[in-house]
């Protein structure tokens, strides 16, 4: 066995839970030590990721990653249009 893994992301089944459809990157490769998931939209204004809330005690830490087209964030109120390629980390 290699000590690496490759994988175009059309590679990875795509789950859909009636929400968001994702790519649970984490699971095809593997990994332990982090979360990592993919989410592509289908069309032009799709949401990709619910509101969720970040506040509480036990922080989990999110990078977000544009490839592609482009995204908007809504961040503590402030709404952040990061233009492809990009990241946006939350919270700060």
């Amino acid at each position: 066995m290699s000590g690496y893994a490759v994988a175009h992301l059309d590679e990875i089944d795509e789950v859909d839970d009636g929400r968001c459809p994702s790519r649970p990157v984490r699971h095809h490769f593997g990994i332990t030590a982090f979360g990592i998931n993919a989410w592509t939209a289908r069309d032009a204004d799709d949401r990709i990721i619910n509101e969720h809330d970040e506040s509480d005690e036990d922080l989990q830490e999110e990078l977000y990653l544009v490839q592609r087209g482009r995204a908007t964030f809504e961040l503590d109120g402030d709404r952040v249009d990061p233009p492809a390629p990009s990241s946006t980390h939350a919270p700060v």
